[in-house]
């Protein structure tokens, strides 16, 4: 069975487990389900990979498999027949940052019955350490339960944050396989301060002068700049979100409710000046600097100072 279908609050892991599956196939090819026809990605999934391998069409934004509004007219027969036939080389991921999908509709029933299906449920804060135990074993490195909630309170709850500082700690712990508190003290970032979120606010207002102010407050302060990547990204995500939701017809108590976070927050991302084709944009580029600087193809603190100039 080729054909994935992956859900959950938490856009981190869910990008996490496309990761998974596309690690190591070189031609993966990605559709806004919110914006493409499901039609156009399966019938880019019928064509045969120009590298002469497998090939991968990840579907985001699956908002058709929940209750939220979609205006995009899908071919769900042809979706339907896609489905029943199991004659298929290429991977299709489907993907929605959803904890529920709508049980009622017919596609959802025959998706769940004719893909594997991963939910990704949101992480307690109270399993975190455990989080932190279990993503180190999985790269063959220990860490004690007492060393996981130390780590935890240190560099704060963000998924995306403690996913970021274990790559890190990783890096650095290439030799030996045990983590221990001193390794956290040296290696790790501290939970980031107010400036960070005003850097957010001044992005999202497109107030360069604060843009401007906070960043150097935070360079002087030796933040390090994987953490506000990170941080940038799962806002602009957050705005993304909103604005797609409000478009659909949803109010402002209805995204807060659906999206589990403060209205507060939801007020302040349907405010920004951006339009959707610049976060989406953003996003993008957000991504693109997290992954050169990690793989070495682009320097930290260049990398950040380049994508601030050019917002």
């Amino acid at each position: 069975m080729n054909v994935y279908l992956i859900y959950g609050s938490d856009y981190s892991i869910i990008k996490r487990e496309i990761h998974k599956i596309t690690n190591g196939i070189n031609d993966v090819v990605k559709y806004d389900l919110s914006i493409d026809k499901v039609d156009v990605m399966l019938d880019d999934a019928s064509c045969i990979s120009l590298f002469g391998d497998k090939k991968v069409l990840v579907g985001e934004n699956a908002l058709f498999l929940t209750t939220t509004p979609s205006n995009v007219n899908h071919d769900f027969d042809y979706l339907e027949r896609y489905l029943l036939d199991d004659n298929h080389n290429n991977i299709v991921i489907f993907s929605v940052i959803s904890d529920k999908l709508d049980e009622r509709k017919k596609i959802v029933k025959l998706l769940k019955n004719n893909s594997k299906v991963i939910h990704k449920q949101v992480i307690d804060e109270k399993q975190l350490p455990n989080f932190v135990v279990t993503e180190f074993q999985n790269e063959g490195y220990y860490i004690d339960y007492d060393t996981a909630c130390y780590f935890v309170n240190y560099v704060g709850k963000n998924v995306d944050i403690l996913l970021s500082e274990i790559n890190k700690m990783i890096i650095y712990k290439d030799n030996e396989k045990k983590i221990n508190i001193d390794d956290i003290n040296s290696v790790n970032s501290k939970s980031f301060n107010d400036n960070v979120f005003d850097l957010c606010d001044g992005i999202m207002k497109k107030d360069y002068k604060k843009i401007y102010d906070c960043y150097n407050d935070l360079m002087t302060l030796k933040e390090e700049p994987i953490k506000i990547i990170v941080l940038l990204g799962n806002q602009f995500i957050l705005i993304y979100q909103c604005k797609l939701l409000y478009n659909s017809g949803m109010s402002e108590k209805e995204i807060a409710d659906y999206l589990k976070v403060h209205p507060y927050r939801v007020k302040l991302a349907l405010q920004t000046n951006y339009l959707i084709y610049e976060i989406e944009d953003i996003i993008k580029k957000l991504h693109n600097l997290d992954y050169d600087i990690k793989s070495g193809k682009k320097d930290k603190n260049f990398g950040l100072d380049d994508f601030l100039l050019h917002l």
